[in-house]
């Protein structure tokens, strides 16, 4: 498909009305491929337990690991007009992929009974995974007629990325008739370390480390059978992939060309939750409220260079912070005087603070644009039955609002 552009004074211009013979055709492509893969995963665990004594204190060990692999073969033949300088590129490549990796985790639970039917836990974990990488392009050499031998080392790569983590949990727990909690703190020191081995110029070792320190919380309180409170918290890290981390150029589309950041820090989410319900059967009446809160560290997300001359992008993932989102909702049903007719409402209200990268014409480089949206709804029907009659009014009304920094 061609790409166009306007000029600024074109994008800018009062009342500007764009046509057909006001673009500027920047390029166009012709592609055609063929790709064919496999893929497999195996996953083992192992947990063992044992009661010491009737007060309560156990010990648990338990094991996982994994193994997984998988292969593509592709071939690719795509020929690029860039219009503005006159030029034409064919690119024919045959792609080789080879990714293998395997993953095991060792985890410790120690829980010791205290006074007062209150429990103190000690978990330890340590979690150590390995990811291989193979790409090798082969380019199409005319004179043979076929694909050359030896791989384009600008293409092709050869990388492995190791990521270990241990975490440390202390908490303290308690299950009562009207309530029950756990509350400690988790310690989780994160390191990745990537290699590049495909040739000795090339080669370099990247090690990246991070420490995520987070309370754990869970508290469920029951007011009665019918009536309870439950707030949670969770922390989460998360590794980002082999194809975001592996630095070598994918350049199959030559107007949207993809490469690795093997600087990538692992990401670590927060999340609190908080639940209320009620629901008293004589009136009919039931009322319930939910609110969650989320937030990411280093969260991954594309940084782009747009070439003005060819049309073409270049994607490459970054870290980047201020990435949450609040969320809350509340809902009320209940019978009038006259148990036929019923009401049922619900309400609910989102806030979201989303960053990415902003390619700026002007400087050359991406800005950070934080765009947030707000938003509201409400639905409100009611009802009215009896033994063979149902007859239910609905309404409802959403507002939405987005803005964007840049």
């Amino acid at each position: 498909r061609p790409t166009f552009r306007y000029s600024a004074a074109e994008r800018q211009g009062a009342g500007y009305q764009k046509s057909w013979a006001d673009e500027e055709e920047l390029n166009e492509k012709e592609s055609s491929n063929w790709s064919e893969s496999s893929q497999y995963n195996l996953a083992l665990m192992l947990q063992i337990s044992r009661k010491l004594n009737r007060r309560g204190r156990n010990v648990a060990l338990k094991l996982d690991y994994g193994v997984n692999a998988s292969s593509s073969d592709r071939l690719n033949y795509a020929t690029t007009r860039y219009f503005k300088n006159g030029t034409e590129k064919v690119l024919n490549q045959k792609i080789e992929n080879q990714t293998d990796g395997d993953n095991y985790r060792i985890q410790l639970v120690y829980v010791e009974p205290l006074p007062w039917a209150h429990f103190l836990q000690f978990r330890y974990s340590y979690q150590h995974r390995t990811s291989n990488s193979d790409r090798k392009a082969y380019n199409w050499n005319k004179e043979l007629e076929d694909f050359t031998e030896d791989p384009d080392t600008l293409n092709s790569n050869c990388f492995e990325n190791q990521y270990s983590n241990h975490l440390v949990n202390l908490s303290v727990r308690t299950s009562q008739k009207k309530y029950n909690y756990n509350v400690g703190v988790d310690l989780e020191p994160q390191k990745s370390v990537s290699d590049n081995f495909l040739l000795d110029e090339l080669k370099y070792s990247l090690p990246r480390s991070v420490l995520n320190f987070s309370p754990t919380v869970s508290f469920r309180y029951k007011f009665s059978k019918r009536t309870r409170l439950q707030i949670t918290y969770r922390g989460k890290s998360r590794q980002p992939s082999v194809r975001d981390l592996q630095p070598v150029a994918d350049q199959t589309n030559p107007l949207n060309i993809r490469k690795g950041n093997p600087g990538l820090k692992p990401s670590f989410s927060h999340s609190m939750r908080l639940f209320y319900n009620t629901y008293n059967a004589d009136k009919q009446r039931g009322m319930m409220a939910h609110a969650n809160l989320n937030m990411t560290q280093n969260s991954i997300t594309n940084a782009t260079t747009y070439n003005q001359s060819t049309g073409g992008v270049t994607v490459k993932p970054e870290n980047i912070n201020g990435n949450w989102n609040a969320m809350g909702m509340f809902g009320f049903n209940t019978a009038l005087r006259d148990k036929r007719f019923t009401i049922n409402s619900f309400s609910r209200a989102n806030y979201t603070n989303a960053v990415s990268y902003l390619f700026n014409d002007d400087t050359k480089i991406n800005d950070k644009n934080t765009s947030t949206t707000l938003t509201f709804g409400e639905n409100l029907n009611g009802t009215f039955r009896n033994d063979w009659f149902e007859f239910t009014l609905n309404g409802s009304i959403n507002y939405n609002f987005e803005r964007n920094q840049l």
